[in-house]
């Protein structure tokens, strides 16, 4: 008995080495530090579809870690993450090896950025109708955000300060004028940052928007993650999953933000060429 115990169970393991390596598990650690919560839960979710349509059995290990500036410049080479999603050109990924999914993911929502502003100059802003009008305001922005070098190349009067933690208290005390954020996260920094107690608001007619495209990238030495996760965005974009999914998350702030019915300042990104997405 112990001889055929001993048999079998030497099968079962001989078998599991022989399995083809898509019937196991890839192994993924996923960083989805530093971004609000709703922007978490939807990248979590675009990256299980995209993997799952690729027909590939994932583990994914998600980590929600706030990472410093340093720390997220090496998220691969130090940190030894597989994936993340952050905006395309990322100036802290510069001197990082990485693998680019070029297939944006958030409609372009991003790049339509709402402002932040004292409640006091709520009329001074709504007075606003022309670029040059708005590029006099003083636009602040947290050290180390992909949006400094995009301000300054559009000539907008741009001061670098501080974190997102200590940048509203900057406002406050009339450090700048405003800080623009993407329209699918400011209404829940606003309420979980609780600015109506500091006596800030988010201006009514006012919009910036910009080429902004959040995308994945992947560690250079994981380039089968890298494929599959490619091959899967891809036939979610095409058979409308990703759409959908978007809208579950983010449609109804069009209508409820007003976005279509904005003042709208174009500014280009000198780290993409290509059409906003």
């Amino acid at each position: 008995m112990k001889k055929l115990f001993f048999l079998t169970r030497h099968y079962l393991i001989c078998l599991t080495l022989l399995l083809p390596i898509s019937a196991q598990a890839l192994q993924i650690s996923f960083w989805n530090g530093n971004k609000t919560p709703s922007r978490q839960l939807y990248e979590k979710q675009v990256l299980q579809a995209a993997l799952s349509a690729a027909g590939v059995k994932t583990s994914i290990d998600i980590d929600e870690r706030k990472l410093s500036i340093s720390e997220e410049a090496s998220v691969f080479s130090k940190q030894l993450f597989d994936v993340f999603a952050t905006v395309q050109g990322n100036p802290k990924l510069n001197a990082e090896n990485k693998i680019l999914i070029a297939k944006p993911i958030m409609q372009g929502l991003l790049g339509q950025r709402l402002l932040i502003i004292r409640k006091t100059d709520l009329a001074r802003f709504s007075a606003i109708k022309q670029n040059d009008e708005m590029k006099k305001m003083r636009s602040g922005i947290p050290t180390g955000w992909a949006d400094v070098a995009l301000f300054k190349a559009n000539q907008y009067h741009t001061i670098e300060l501080g974190d997102f933690e200590t940048i509203f208290q900057y406002l406050v005390n009339n450090d700048f004028d405003y800080l623009a954020l993407g329209a699918n996260e400011i209404e829940q920094v606003y309420q979980q940052a609780n600015l109506e107690k500091l006596d800030l608001t988010i201006a009514q007619t006012l919009m910036l928007r910009y080429n902004f495209p959040v995308v994945y990238y992947v560690n250079p030495n994981n380039p089968e993650l890298a494929k599959h996760l490619n091959t899967g965005l891809e036939l979610i974009i095409k058979n409308g999953t990703l759409k959908v999914m978007f809208d579950q998350h983010f449609g109804h702030l069009y209508s409820r933000l007003h976005l279509s019915d904005r003042t709208s300042f174009e500014l280009k990104n000198p780290l993409i060429k290509s059409k906003i997405n």
